[in-house]
């Protein structure tokens, strides 16, 4: 029965076709619009994800998310020092910033100032080489990805001089961090100099950066500081979400990328229910006839079933890897970076399609249940 189904299914090539690219572009609308939708909320984590070593950030209880740091008096980095169970807590400035090439093209970038001493905060990637360029007086770093917003000659930068703030500097090195939602160029300085460039201000230290002692949890030393300190303090993981929750709340992204998930769903249910509906309406008689001859109810609903499984797993695959081929080539294109297919997407969609097909082949094949076998020797 099987390789009559078969048959049956490729014989009438139109629809064959016609059901496996309609569930392919399905699956590829909508692997697509989740992975950059997943990829575009992981940006508002990356700020957090990229100081891997502190496990607790600690900030004023009005903060939200990563972008919107408020500053804190310089007293409270000792007060947080001098809570038990901290190892080391380090100082961390983070704002926005104006940035004029020598040539008078000005660019905003997103400010970073790290320690002194430990340089916590900078990216892990060639972390000792940025280390040793960013101790220099004014000296900065810029991340590779973003010297296109600021240089867009495709020169190379080190040596460069530049004013932030209306204060000199110069690119001492360059470094790879990780995108994030606001879509800036980084630029990293000591603490000191960073601070030393930007307003004027009573207080100026966004974040204060805390790992705990060893045997001791990030979040028992996040909820100790809290009540020693008034702050607040979030665990690395905890901190990072906010910045995706923030995303979820105040944009009209999950509803964009909802909206087009939600086509590619539509868009499968028409194709396949309508071409499947249609394919067995032609081929009534062919059902007759096998009805006639003694094939149960039961082996029509199986093979109407793998002819359904089939045109799925097919036009599935060709989504899938148009997804693939997709965010292979966006991979080394910097507005699309961190753009993957998790393995859950892919799983998901196929879940999706397989109930799809199922239920329509289920829908479409009750006519074929019904039918009289008498119809095959009617004119």
């Amino acid at each position: 029965m099987l390789g009559v189904a078969l048959k049956m299914l490729m014989g009438d090539r139109v629809k064959y076709l016609g059901l496996v690219f309609g569930i392919g572009f399905a699956t590829l609308l909508m692997t697509q619009q989740v992975s950059i939708f997943i990829g575009l909320l992981t940006w508002g984590a990356n700020a957090v994800r990229d100081v891997r070593e502190a496990e607790v950030w600690v900030m004023d209880p009005r903060v939200r998310q990563p972008d919107e740091g408020l500053a804190l008096n310089d007293q409270q980095l000792y007060r947080v020092r001098g809570v038990d169970g901290v190892q080391w807590a380090v100082p961390y400035f983070r704002s926005t910033a104006t940035l004029k090439t020598a040539e008078g093209q000005i660019a905003a970038v997103t400010l970073i100032g790290v320690d002194n001493q430990s340089m916590i905060g900078l990216p892990p990637e060639n972390r000792e080489e940025a280390a040793q360029a960013i101790r220099g007086r004014n000296a900065v770093i810029l991340d590779r990805d973003g010297l296109r917003l600021i240089w867009s000659d495709g020169r190379d930068p080190i040596g460069q001089v530049a004013e932030i703030n209306d204060n000199r500097v110069v690119v001492t090195g360059l470094t790879n961090a990780l995108p994030t939602f606001a879509g800036l160029p980084v630029a990293y300085m000591k603490y000191t100099d960073a601070i030393s460039i930007t307003p004027p201000e009573r207080n100026k230290l966004s974040f204060i950066l805390v790992h705990p002692i060893e045997g001791l949890s990030a979040a028992e030393l996040a909820e100790r500081i809290e009540r020693e300190t008034g702050l607040k303090a979030l665990t690395r993981d905890e901190f990072a979400w906010a910045g995706v929750n923030f995303i979820i709340e105040n944009t009209g992204i999950p509803i964009s990328f909802g909206v087009a998930i939600a086509l590619g769903v539509i868009v499968a249910v028409v194709i396949t229910a309508l071409t499947l509906a249609m394919f067995i309406a032609e081929n009534l008689k062919t059902f007759g006839a096998l009805k006639a001859i003694g094939v149960t109810n039961w082996q029509i609903m199986g093979m109407v079933l793998a002819q359904a499984w089939l045109v799925g797993l097919i036009g599935f695959g060709l989504g899938i890897g148009g997804t693939a081929a997709f965010l292979s080539q966006s991979a080394n294109n910097p507005s699309l970076e961190g753009f993957d297919m998790h393995w859950q997407v892919i799983a998901g969609a196929a879940a999706v399609i397989f109930v799809i097909v199922t239920l329509s082949a289920l829908v479409s094949v009750r006519r074929v249940l019904r039918m009289d076998p008498a119809i095959v020797f009617r004119g």
